[in-house]
């Protein structure tokens, strides 16, 4: 069918509408660009909309440009859905999203906070670039302007497909289709030739998995199974890995962190840098930014009397920081894997302390109720939840703690645009916001809120 392709959608879709019906069913399309007009294959049909993926474009928009990943295109696997969009327009486009969001979910109360930011544009804020993206995209070279956003991801999971190579799921789809190569992993992950060397797939049967992980410090793993593989394709004990953070914006010079390979940690090479100088600024700078450091900002001043609390804290990543510089820190997170490597990663740290549990609205008042001898709560909340959010119960127990300051990170903006409206309706205000890509050719991308109590 034809189909003139409108706005983007959360998901990595386009709305559009059949040419020889225009009040018919809405039309999720993948693999197009709005403005275009695309002929497109139906996927699946429901009583209000259907989905499609584009398969032949009919008039092309000038921001469309040869995909960075080809295997990820219509029929392809997942994982690589805007890599047919010239980046600049790829962050536009997630800019829509989440001005979308913010007025579809959060509602009139967010999106005028949001609009209330100086630096707001049309109801949300810009989708900045990291670092390495914004240099590529200005590089003289056009081969090297044309791989920006590439080589970015120091992990990646695959799965051995029925003819016994590796490669990724469908779209949707439970079957593993084969690569031949991996273009967003960083190049010592493609250096290992995991699509084309054998002893990669030995002992391995269809449907297992295997992932690979480049550290910054040191040479890369393999899990294939239950065995784990060096650089060279051997067998190895070791079982962890070196993480690096230049936090020098910060005046804490490089932080050193340990954690099992298989283990959560940002997979974008300078995510990790970029998300705690921004997470730690705005938690414990006295004007609230959620933009980092800027030229000429200097050492961020220790806070001796502030209390801090981190919620979903995984492997440490902002609770070390935040510990050297904070009076006190309490930090709660559900997988036991990440607390024994946050254990690992603060022993030396005698202002913090660890509790593993489920973040729910219970552990929230009990861990962030009573510091030290005292019954006084947490001053500032951190909290970086999985991408369906805090949820109602969770924030509103944040909320009743009566922190002056809440730093919430989100990877998903519809749940952003939900957890904010409930911050917003229990007497927080949005002080700063900013959104970040952090994974390009992908219609996902990650954002950090500043909110404080309203005076009473």
């Amino acid at each position: 069918m034809v189909l003139k392709v409108g706005a983007p959608a959360h998901g990595g879709h386009c709305v559009s509408r059949l040419e020889q019906d225009p009040t018919g069913p809405v039309v999720f399309v993948r693999h197009a660009l709005p403005g275009e007009t695309v002929r497109a294959r139906v996927t699946s049909r429901g009583a209000r909309s259907w989905r499609a993926e584009t398969t032949e474009v009919l008039t092309a928009s000038p921001d469309r440009v040869a995909p960075a990943w080809d295997q990820a295109g219509a029929g392809g696997v997942g994982g690589g859905e805007l890599s047919h969009v010239a980046l600049p327009a790829q962050r536009t486009w997630k800019r829509w999203v989440l001005a979308d969001c913010l007025r579809r979910i959060g509602g009139p109360e967010v999106v005028e906070a949001v609009a209330d930011l100086p630096q707001a544009q049309g109801g949300s804020v810009l989708v900045k670039a990291l670092p390495s993206e914004a240099q590529a995209e200005t590089a003289p070279s056009p081969q090297e302007r044309a791989r920006a956003g590439t080589g970015t991801r120091t992990r990646i999971s695959l799965a051995v497909a029925p003819d016994g190579r590796l490669g990724m799921h469908g779209f949707r789809s439970q079957e593993v289709l084969a690569l031949h190569d991996l273009p967003l992993a960083v190049p010592e992950i493609q250096a290992l030739g995991l699509t084309e060397r054998a002893c990669w797939r030995r002992g391995l049967r269809p449907g297992d998995t295997v992932r690979a992980v480049a550290p910054s410090a040191g040479e890369p793993l393999v899990l294939a199974g239950r065995q784990v593989l060096n650089a060279q394709g051997r067998p190895t004990p070791r079982r962890r890995v070196d993480e690096v953070v230049d936090a020098s914006g910060l005046g804490l010079g490089r932080l050193r962190y340990n954690l099992h390979a298989d283990g959560f940690w940002q997979v974008h090479r300078q995510a990790p840098q970029v998300l705690v100088d921004r997470v730690v600024r705005a938690a414990l700078a006295e004007r609230p930014t959620a933009v980092g450091s800027r030229e000429g900002a200097g050492s961020l001043p220790a806070s001796p009397g502030t209390k801090v609390l981190e919620l979903y804290a995984g492997a440490g990543l902002f609770t070390l920081p935040l510990s050297l510089l904070a009076g006190q820190v309490r930090s709660l997170e559900g997988a036991q894997t990440a607390v024994h490597d946050a254990r690992r990663n603060l022993h030396e740290q005698a202002s913090a302390r660890l509790f593993a549990g489920r973040v729910t609205a219970r552990s929230v008042a009990g861990v962030g109720g009573a510091f030290g001898d005292g019954q006084e709560a947490a001053d500032v909340v951190v909290l970086d939840p999985p991408r369906a959010g805090a949820g109602r119960e969770v924030v509103e127990a944040v909320c009743a703690l009566g922190p002056r300051r809440v730093v919430l990170v989100a990877c998903d903006p519809a749940a952003l645009a939900r957890d904010l409206g409930t911050f917003l309706r229990r007497g927080y205000r949005l002080r700063d916001l900013s959104a970040l890509d952090l994974f390009p050719h992908t219609h996902h991308f990650e954002t950090v809120a500043v909110l404080e109590r309203e005076a009473s």
